[in-house]
């Protein structure tokens, strides 16, 4: 697995391709879903990263699909809106973590 895909809002896609990453915008999460999909029909292989924005309008389905695909991992990429009160960097964090490696992770101090 040698290839990272990102998946995020047209505003930040070119940001992600200067860098030399494979990055593709989507305006809704609808097309994120589409684009996802295809991917997965075609056993693509790599590291996905979904902005959280976008994930969070996914159907539950497909994020079961999602979960079950070996060969596409998958993270959220946090949206850079401000966080509420009671979310952490530390929370948010263990909360990327969990949902990649699939445990639960919490920090001491």
């Amino acid at each position: 697995m040698s290839r990272l895909l990102i998946i995020t809002r047209p505003a930040l896609a070119t940001g992600f391709q200067l860098a030399g990453v494979d990055a593709y915008a989507a305006n809704d999460a609808a097309e994120a879903q589409q684009r996802i999909a295809r991917w997965l029909d075609n056993e693509t292989s790599g590291l996905l990263a979904v902005d959280e924005a976008l994930l969070r309008g996914f159907d539950r389905e497909f994020v079961r699909r999602m979960n079950a695909a070996a060969n596409l991992p998958y993270l959220a990429l946090p949206g850079g809106e401000p966080l509420p009160p009671e979310e952490t960097a530390r929370r948010q964090i263990a909360e990327m973590i969990r949902s990649t490696v699939g445990f639960h992770i919490t920090f001491q101090g």
